[in-house]
């Protein structure tokens, strides 16, 4: 999957809200310290977890994600964690940690510098890999949430350290991660061991003739079919509490069938279906930015008194012609797009949804781009 575009980044920390987190509330003054804000895990004793890491941390440091991950040895607990300072430069430094937790001590298995080439693809089995210069790991979350959450988390600091052009073998950023490598709080080498394991071979490379074979009729079919049925499946469980690996067996078992072949697809409907599945932002009080799910969420759309939906899309049905006044901006999602010469008559569409004591969804697919833009330029000028 490619990184997301510096626009999509903006829209989606403007969205932060939508995603589906378990904020930290940890009274400890140390944690306060750091402002850990990001818990993504199911084990019972998180807050206890996290005032230990709070304790590892130097003075500086802020703690901004922490996710459970899976593992291999029982009466152990490993998280991802990403951490934040202001560095020499003056400018915000990220890395990646992790920690290793048992009853007795917390550990470091791995420390991982964010520089500019840091790059974040699904494995297609559940998990992530990032890759960075020559170092590559493979994380795998404990539930469909937790993936997300990090996901999300770490396309925000790899487009920052972008941003600013950090790259490794230089004394000029970074050098604060030296506290974390320190021999006292280094983890077990058996653990580490389990922080550097690679999977078999998932991702082909550029030319390889895998990626070119066209797919036939029944294999389109049969996407459409998985699409639906994961939909279908996500709605009705608890996305804190199952894994990736969990909706893979529960299609496997609709379809009565294999679907390895099918994995990194599903794996990328899966975050596709999770974006689309938030709650519409409030922008204003009588205007909303939504996706494709919230314009066809039909509760949803009544119980937040939505009366005007704008559809800011080429490919999207109106779906309840009836219920709600609509206007259509049909345009594609192309950087190109001219939205500029819509906003005279999307400004009046919306300010009619106010005058009426309504409120007003738009949305596109996603609620990343086009929408989006639409949004920001009437609130602009509101």
């Amino acid at each position: 999957m490619s990184s997301l575009s510096s626009n999509q980044q903006t829209v989606l920390h403007v969205k932060k809200t939508l995603i589906l987190i378990k904020i930290a509330a940890v009274a400890n003054h140390n944690c306060d310290r750091h402002l850990a804000r990001i818990v993504a895990g199911n084990a019972e004793n998180l807050r206890t977890h996290l005032e230990s890491m709070c304790n590892i941390l130097r003075p500086d440091d802020r703690l901004i994600l922490m996710v459970q991950l899976e593992s291999g040895f029982p009466n152990r607990f490993r998280y991802l964690v990403i951490i934040t300072c202001v560095g020499k430069q003056q400018t915000e430094e990220s890395a990646l940690l992790g920690f290793d937790v048992t009853k007795n001590e917390i550990q470091i298995g791995m420390t991982l510098p964010i520089w500019a080439d840091l790059d974040i693809t699904l494995d297609g089995d559940g998990g992530f890999k990032v890759t960075s210069y020559d170092q590559c790991y493979i994380f795998k979350p404990v539930s469909v949430q937790a993936l997300w959450t990090a996901y999300q988390s770490l396309h925000k600091v790899s487009n920052q350290a972008r941003h600013y052009n950090y790259i490794a073998n230089n004394d000029l950023t970074h050098s604060w991660l030296d506290h974390y490598r320190d021999i006292d709080i280094r983890s077990n080498q058996i653990y580490i061991n389990e922080w550097n394991q690679m999977d078999d071979i998932l991702s082909h490379r550029s030319d390889s003739p895998h990626l070119y074979q066209p797919l036939s009729s029944d294999e389109e079919s049969l996407r459409t079919r998985i699409h639906v049925k994961l939909k279908e499946i996500m709605l009705q469980v608890n996305l804190d509490e199952v894994t990736p690996k969990f909706l893979h067996e529960q299609l496997e078992n609709a379809f009565e069938m294999s679907l390895s072949s099918f994995k990194q697809y599903i794996d990328d409907e899966m975050l596709q279906i999770l974006a689309q599945m938030d709650k519409p932002t409030m922008i204003l009080p009588h205007l909303y930015l939504g996706s494709e799910w919230n314009a066809s969420n039909f509760d949803e759309l009544k119980s937040n008194n939505i009366g005007y939906v704008l559809n800011v899309s080429r490919e999207i049905d109106n779906f309840f012609p009836g219920h709600f006044k609509y206007l259509n901006v049909r345009v594609h999602d192309h950087d190109d797009a001219d939205l500029l010469k819509e906003w005279e008559k999307t400004f009046r569409f919306i300010n009619e949804a106010k005058a009426n004591n309504q409120c007003c969804l738009v949305h596109c697919k996603m609620g990343i781009s086009r929408s989006a833009s639409t949004t920001f330029e009437h609130n602009a000028l509101y």
